[in-house]
């Protein structure tokens, strides 16, 4: 709970079948207290992948929701970076989510670009602290900066909430340790126009030194900056840049010359008020699992995007009702696009996994769920989960 106490009487215990998943939500845990504002730990005696739903409604029964993907135990450490980081910035304000890792307790501090921090002492095996930047201390209003988290007597892990109370919007990523900055990143889908949907992505120099940055677009045109100091950062946006054409969607490539970067992608549809954000990839796999996809699963639907970063390869969709799908062959830096909503072999109102192959070749993929019109912010994204050999 939000003390750090555990919930016995909430514990769960459950058998799942091989390559399969489930579900389970909070809401209907009698044995969690109402108003339960916490965090959770799985334990399993098989590798399991996780991605949380968060979802908060209005008055008018309007949603907003967001998704992350959880955290294996080797991804925790003593130091997370956020690259966006936001105050009354458009509208977007943050909220960051610091979750004890180890056994002991930790101390956490962030330290803001523009010389702004919080803290907190004494985060207890498990526990959750918020931190909302609305009441960062001498935080103005329309900032925007990255972030550096650290942990003193243990390791961490951390999500950051970009929340438009107003709009109605939530876009969530996950903290990046150093293990998830590279000199390559990796980002398979980008818009600009594209049903309405335009992209951005802030990248984040976590490096000691200046580093140029260029992100090398899927069409062939490409736009470079210069991070000069750690904690640097940098916006592109593809909405307006001309030099990607109207209906656009495709991919990129981030290459920074000298020092480690990470980065974050965010997509957005000021039209239908539907928002969500990603990780870029520093490190590709050749498996990655989606522990939740949709077709028509209460009006949501799920999309699925490969991006090859090795040699040319055919990609193929295992569900988990035991049907598949393939895709053309890709050449280095190809994507396609897994669509569950037209694909029969999923029946209706089907819910399930996927777990993804590109012939032995590395790759990179997401899942983007979609809910129906008309109810709020319903458009999720999160990283797909790297299979275990």
């Amino acid at each position: 709970d939000e003390a750090g106490n555990v919930v016995s009487a909430a514990t769960l215990s459950d058998t799942i079948s091989a390559n399969s998943s489930k579900l389970y939500t909070q809401a209907n845990n009698d044995d969690l207290p109402s108003g339960f504002n916490g965090s959770v730990v799985i334990l399993s005696d098989q590798p399991v992948a996780a991605i949380a739903v968060q979802e908060a409604r209005n008055a008018a029964n309007k949603v907003y929701q967001g998704t992350y993907s959880g955290f294996a135990a080797d991804r925790a450490a003593d130091k997370f970076y956020a690259p966006t980081v936001m105050k009354a910035f458009y509208g977007f304000t943050t909220e960051i989510s610091v979750q004890n890792a180890s056994s002991t307790n930790v101390d956490v501090s962030i330290a803001y670009a523009g010389g702004y921090a919080d803290s907190f002492t004494e985060l207890k095996p498990g526990q959750v602290i918020r931190f909302d930047n609305s009441a960062t201390p001498g935080m103005p209003s329309a900032y925007i900066g990255g972030a550096v988290i650290t942990a003193t007597g243990g390791n961490i892990v951390a999500v950051v909430n970009q929340n438009n109370v107003a709009a109605l919007q939530q876009q969530t990523y996950e903290g990046f340790s150093a293990a998830a900055s590279g000199q390559e990143l990796f980002v398979p889908v980008l818009m600009r126009s594209f049903y309405g949907f335009n992209t951005s992505v802030q990248v984040q120099n976590v490096g000691a030194g200046s580093t140029d940055v260029t992100i090398h677009y899927s069409n062939g045109t490409s736009k470079s900056a210069t991070l000069a100091t750690n904690g640097a950062s940098t916006l592109f946006t593809q909405g307006n840049d001309a030099s990607l054409p109207a209906g656009w969607i495709g991919s990129a490539r981030i290459t920074s010359t000298t020092e480690n970067v990470i980065a974050v992608a965010n997509q957005q549809n000021v039209g239908t008020g539907k928002a969500s954000s990603y990780n870029a990839f520093a490190a590709s796999a050749t498996g990655f699992v989606g522990p939740n996809v949709m077709k028509n699963f209460y009006g949501f639907n799920t999309s699925v995007q490969v991006q090859n970063v090795g040699a040319t390869a055919t990609c193929t969709a295992t569900f988990s009702n035991g049907t598949s799908q393939s895709s053309p062959s890709l050449a280095q830096y190809g994507t396609h696009l897994f669509t569950q909503s037209n694909n029969a072999a999923l029946g209706t109102s089907f819910i399930g996994s996927v777990s993804l192959d590109c012939g032995g070749q590395p790759f990179v993929a997401i899942v983007n769920q979609d809910g129906p019109a008309g109810v709020g912010d319903n458009a999720m994204s999160y990283n797909a989960i790297p299979d275990v050999p």
